[in-house]
């Protein structure tokens, strides 16, 4: 019973507040109408000087807030370490392990397997 009366009051609410819009519109409709029949015609002429600077400025503006966005984004990402740590490839520490993976790839070259397929395989 409760929620039956609920939702009659929400129905009639609804209902109110499409009244009170449609009567408003009407009203405004009714405004202008009268207001246009009783003045005149005015056409404003721009003289030229300064229009194109807005729509060249206006995209630029988007496009140079964008491309900081994306600036931000990546110096905290290089910031945040990657495979250098917080030390990058120049560093004392990032040579190191440059030597090292580089004499470790050396090593490895040295030992026993087929070549990388540059000259036929004898049988």
């Amino acid at each position: 019973m409760r929620r039956t009366f609920g939702i009659g009051v929400l129905l009639l609410l609804i209902l109110g507040g499409i009244a009170i819009g449609l009567g408003a519109y009407h009203a405004g409709v009714n405004h202008g109408l009268s207001e246009a029949a009783n003045s005149r015609v005015v056409h404003v002429v721009d003289s030229g000087e300064g229009g194109g600077l807005g729509f060249l400025f206006f995209p630029l503006f988007f496009i140079g807030f964008f491309l900081l966005l994306r600036g931000l984004a990546w110096r905290r990402g290089w910031r945040g370490g990657g495979p250098w740590g917080h030390h990058g490839p120049g560093s004392p520490e990032g040579r190191q392990r440059i030597e090292e993976l580089h004499n470790r790839l050396h090593e490895q070259a040295t030992g026993d397997h087929p070549g990388s397929g540059g000259e036929p395989a004898t049988a």
